[in-house]
This record gives C-alpha cells, structure tokens and sequence, in this order.
C-alpha cells in the first residue's frame, strides 16, 4: 500500500507547486475518514486540491460534491430541494440525490459562512455520519468533508462546535517568491490509471489494517505528555481547548497513518502529526508544533541503524522505501532536514537564508548547515533577523551588501564555519552564543555579550564596540581586537597585525580599555609596513575596506595592547613584535594602569621606541633573543598546538584560524557510525512527513 500511495501523492502533485504537504496532510485525513479544514486566502488552490483527491480516490460525479457557501446560502443547495410528492402526502422530505447526504467526499468553500440550519445538519452529519431528513434518518455515506475558508470563526460559541468537527488543520498560502517562476510553466494535469487510484477495496483494505496496528506504551505515555503539556501551556487561553472526542480521532489518525506505511505499531512519526491537530487559533500553531517535536524529541534514542530501519518488523518496506541522507521530509515548511543535531536544516538558496527571519524558522533552536555559497548583494533591504539556533556554515560564503549585518542579534546562539563578506556577522549577541572559526573582511560584531568567540579572523575589528562578559580565543585581526572596552573578559592566545586605516585617534592593539577583572594573556601584536596589503589578493575583501588600506600607517597615540587597565585586571605573557609603520607611542603595551591591575611578564622587541616613564613597556627583548624559544621557555607559550613560528615573517602566527581552524567539516556527528537518531530515522521512512 506503501508505494501505491507514494505513486499517488506524485499524481496529486504534477503542475502544483508548493503544495505537497497540504496534499500529503489533506489526503491522509481523507484516508482516516476525519475531515480537514483549509484555511488560507482565495486563489491558493483549495478547491483544485479538493477535487484532484475526489479523482485520486476513483469518484466519479456522483460521488462528489463541491459547493461555495455564503451567509444567504440555503439548506436546498446543499441538502436537496424539497420533495413535491412528499409535501403533498404531508410529509417534509429531501430529494438528496446527488448533494452532499449522498456522496462519498464533499467540498465546502468558506465553510464557516453557514447558516445556522446548515450548520445544525452538518453537525450530525461530520460526527455521526446522519442526515435527518424529515421524520427518518438518513445513513451518509461520507469519507470525509473537505471545508475551506478564509479566515477562522470568530464566533466561538455558535460555530466552535463545528470547528471541533475538522480535526485537521492545514494553512494555505500563496506560492513563495522562490517558487513563482514555476507559475509560468504550463498546468499539467495528472494521469490518473488503477495503479495509482485508491478503489473501494484499497480503502477497505487500509480501514481493516488501521484497526489492527498496535498503539505501544511509550507512544501512549508520549500523547499523554503532549496531551498535558498542551493543557498547561495554553490553561490561560480560552481559545484552546482539546475535546474527548478529539483525543479517540487523532488515535485512529496515527493507526492509519501506519497501516498506510506498511507497519503493525505507531511510532513516533506518526506521533508528529498531532501538530496539525492540537491548535485553534492560528496564532498558537507554531507553539503547538514545537510543543510536540520537543516531547518526541525526549523519547528519541540513538539506536543501530539496523534497528531503527526496522523498528516495526517485519515491514520490509519500511526499510527499503526509506529516503536517502539528506532528502528527509522537511519539518519545517520549505527545507530538507528535520532541525536536528544530525539531521539539519538545509540553507542552500538565498530564500532559505531571508526565511530565518521568521520567528517560527530562526527562534527555535534549530540546527541549520549551508551547503552553497550565497550572493545577497541584490537584496537593497535585508531583513531584521533576531537568530536562536545553531549555524553550521560549512565553509561556504555569504557576500552581502556593504554596511549589512546578518544578524540583528544571536542569542543561545552557535554559529561556525562561515565565510562572510561586505558586512557583519551580528550587531549584537547574549546569553552565551559562541561564535567559532568564522571569517568575514570587515568587523564581526559591533556589541558582544555574555559571547564566546575563537578561532575567527577579521580583517577590520573583532568586535566594532565593546564586549561584556565574553571569552575570545585564536582570533587573528587587522585591526584592535576590541574598538573600545573590555569588561569581564578573558581574552587570550590572540594575533593582531595592524595594517588598517589611518588613525588620528588613539588606538590600541586589543581594546582601549581594559576593566572589572579582565584578562588578556599571550597575545601578539605588530603594526606592519613592511608588506603594501594593496600589493596582495585583496579582492575578497570589501571596497571600502580596500580603501581605507591604502594608508600604511598609525598616526594616533598607540598602545600596544591597552591604553588603561583598571578595575583589578591583568595583562600578562604578552608580547609586542617589531613595529615599521610610523606610531606615536604612547606605551608599547598599556599606558596607565590603575584601581589594583596589573601588567606582568610581558615583552616587546628592543628595536620599538620606549614611551614615557609613567607607560608599562614591559621587558625589552633583543632582536637576536625575540624567537619561540624565548615566548615557550619565558612566556609559556604552546607551540604545539596553538601558534606556530613563522620564519619568513619572523614572529609566532597562530596555526588554525577562521574556517581551517574546524576540520570537521560538518555538524557533530553522531558518537558512533552505526547510529543514528530514532525520531529522524522513522521520519525519513513517513510518507506524510
């Protein structure tokens, strides 16, 4: 039944764009006799979809029927005008022939429209299956109503009875920029045969093998905390509730859904669909969603991959129908990939990049890979982008326009691996994001807190403001590590070259100032002109940046690695290489320390200008002596792992920074190659996920 249905979903979908989990999610309801509601603005294809499933399921004329309501709609049109010949025996009775009483799959547009005598009827008709016509009731052979609308009722008390009835929910939207291209292509319709049409028997067949699929204990207790979880998140919205009724529905919904995947027992997949189920209001769909992945995700295991292919023996199929690495059924409308640590979203188009501006896509904790290098210069707006998640940048680029920043701000935040060009990677960044191996030729962040930031290389600043409460490490810049102030950082093992614009203001190798116990230690820093970087490959660097490197030299008051140092804080194990660029020293490491900091063990070549008695130059070192031995044996410095003597340039240079610093490649993988994660597994063989 399994590959019957994928043919058929193939059918349903040729000339639609965008609507295959519609499809998917409609067509499934339809198969578990439950009625799903469509809501979404005119013109999205909600009709043409309703119809195409009349056709997917072999019905002919007399077996459908399709109908726009509207608020003067009346019983006749739906129900069938009266009978002549039973008003004149004294009797009220319909001639239902051929309206919805006697059809196997229906079509109400703007469902909600209903009048009050519609709507009485069709109460009975969704849950009991009953048309009471005159004195007698009717029997309705109904699969299923497929409603449309608009909007949601707003009347909650005359139509939420109603609304209660569809237990599917499915939005409905206009094709995305991205996909209006294939609107000019032309409108094929699908080729409907008996291998891919659903008969009377195969639905009979699906209905006998649903009773018989097996509800296991651990997906029992994972609806139950669904079912809990809701109830305590939503206790304050009146808008939300989640009947009896509904709870027996959606339990033969996840039977079907497995029956139809050729498995004996529901498993967690099929748990996911209550996503679509559990809402009211729009607003909360999203919260409801993340709701259930959260709890499947809690009762996912890593298990064999033998095992997790074959979770429900003996169903070969769901092994061998499963989807290769790396076309996973979305979970997230749009892309491949289930969010997961092992299984990310894909960010392969521009398109996919803007849509992290979507609180629902770029808030939720989602892990993201990029697999193609991005050009974002043509966009003359780029969105406001606040990003909670994972960003595994897979050393491929993103080249924006100058002065854009990628991230509004990053919190709870990991982002690696990226190659960055024509602006920043964040404004701003809390509550302990990290930021590893990242390459950008401008700054990297204008305000850092709360941040962890290693192994990046800049070509500008490292942070363009201050930074509060951050960790850096193994960072390589052209520029001051820290434009400003450092407060409550620790800052160690960093390589500064200054060869960047010319400064008529003070300037300082790692941050201005130094406050509230901040520490920086073994770190270097040179002013260098001895290399025109106009001479060098520039062209992966910004025109501005390029023309601010036209000048070859520091005309400001410099300090080698701080101006002030106060608070407590500590500079130590530094160290400040020969300087060729014309400089007005004004301290080859900090110019005044105050308030009980300290400046210990550190070091500058003798051939730099000593500065004033009151500056900290620290000990003078000859040139002859200024080698690695002296920064392992004096300053303690690790040669093995961290930095590494450059003998050309002749001074330490740090061995990995920026994207070669990862040699990984991807996103964490799993601890052994034989596992992978249970959820993910059993997603990628759903046919509805």
């Amino acid at each position: 039944m399994q590959q019957k249905l994928q043919a058929l979903l193939q059918q349903l979908n040729t000339g639609l764009v965008e609507r295959e989990t519609i499809l998917k999610t409609t067509l499934l309801a339809v198969l578990a006799g439950e009625n799903p509601v469509l809501i979404g603005p005119p013109g999205t294809g909600k009709s043409l979809m309703a119809r195409r499933i009349a056709e997917a399921l072999a019905q002919d004329g007399s077996d459908y029927f399709e109908y726009l309501l509207t608020k003067f709609s009346t019983p006749e049109e739906i129900f069938g005008p009266l009978s002549i010949t039973e008003l004149k025996a004294d009797r009220f009775k319909r001639n239902t022939a051929g309206y919805l009483p006697t059809v196997q799959l229906a079509f109400l547009d703007e469902i909600f429209k209903a009048s009050s005598s519609i709507l009485n009827a069709l109460l009975t008709i969704l849950n009991e299956r009953i048309y009471h016509n005159g004195a007698e009731p009717q029997r309705v052979p109904l699969q299923a109503l497929i409603a449309a609308s608009n909007e949601l009722p707003s009347d909650q008390d005359e139509l939420g009875a109603l609304y209660d009835r569809f237990l599917v929910r499915v939005f409905v939207d206009y094709v995305s920029d991205a996909g209006l291209p294939r609107l000019f292509e032309p409108t094929t319709a699908p080729q409907w045969s008996a291998a891919t049409q659903l008969q009377p028997h195969d639905l009979q067949r699906i209905h006998q093998a649903a009773q018989a699929v097996v509800l296991p204990p651990e997906i029992a207790q994972a609806i139950q905390r669904i079912w809990m979880l809701h109830r305590e998140t939503f206790k304050e919205d009146r808008r939300e509730s989640l009947s009896d009724r509904r709870l027996k529905k959606i339990i033969h919904l996840l039977q079907v859904s497995a029956a139809t995947n050729d498995r004996a027992a529901v498993d967690l997949s099929d748990v996911l669909l209550l996503k679509d189920c559990l809402w009211n209001h729009p607003d909360n769909a999203v919260k409801v969603r993340e709701l259930v992945l959260k709890t499947l995700r809690s009762f996912s295991r890593e298990v064999p991959v033998d095992a997790a292919a074959s979770r429900n023996a003996p169903q070969a199929a769901h092994a061998t129908n499963a989807q290769p690495i790396g076309k996973l059924h979305a979970l997230v409308k749009g892309f491949q990939g289930s969010g997961t640590e092992h299984d990310p979203l894909l960010i392969d188009t521009v398109e996919h990049l803007v849509d992290l501006a979507r609180p629902e896509v770029g808030q939720k904790g989602y892990h993201f890979k990029q697999t193609e290098d991005l050009d974002c210069r043509a966009m003359t707006t780029w969105p406001t982008i606040h990003f909670k998640g994972y960003y595994h940048g897979n050393k491929k680029s993103i080249r924006l326009k100058e002065g854009t920043k990628l991230f509004k701000k990053i919190s709870e935040s990991s982002i690696s691996n990226l190659l960055l060009s024509g602006g920043l990677l964040a404004e701003e960044s809390e509550n302990q994001s990290t930021i590893t191996a990242c390459e950008t030729d401008d700054s990297l962040i204008r305000n850092a807190k709360d941040c962890n930031i290693y192994n990046c290389r800049t070509s500008n600043f490292l942070i363009d403001n201050i930074a509060i409460n951050c960790s850096i490490s193994f960072c390589h810049t052209k520029n001051s590590l820290i434009k400003q102030y450092a407060d409550h950082c620790k800052i160690s093992d960093c390589l500064v070259t200054l060869i960047s614009n010319q400064l008529t203001e003070e300037v300082s190798g790692i941050s201005k100032i130094l406050k509230n116990k901040s520490i920086i230690e073994r770190c270097f820093v040179i002013c260098d002109k001895s290399k025109n970087p106009l001479k060098s490959d520039t062209s992966y660097l910004s025109s501005a940046l390029r023309i601010r490197l036209r000048s070859e030299y520091l005309s400001g008051n410099f300090s080698g690695i701080v101006s002030t140092s106060k608070n407590e804080s500590e500079i130590r194990n530094c160290a400040i290489g020969k300087c060729t660029t014309e400089i007005n020293w004004k301290a080859r490491i900090v110019a005044k320390i105050e308030s009980n900091s300290a400046s210990s063990n550190n070091i500058s070549i003798d051939s730099n200008p000593s500065s004033s008695d009151k500056a900290h130059d620290g000990e003078s070192v000859s040139e002859n002596l200024f080698k690695q031995r002296y920064f392992e044996n004096t300053l303690g410095w690790d040669f093995d792992t961290v930095w590494m003597w450059d003998h050309e340039k002749d001074h330490p240079v740090l061995r990995q920074v920026g994207v070669r610093a990862d040699t990984s490649g991807t996103p964490a993988a799993p601890a052994q190659a034989n596992t992978a994660d249970l959820l993910t597994q059993q997603i990628r063989a759903n046919i509805w996920l």
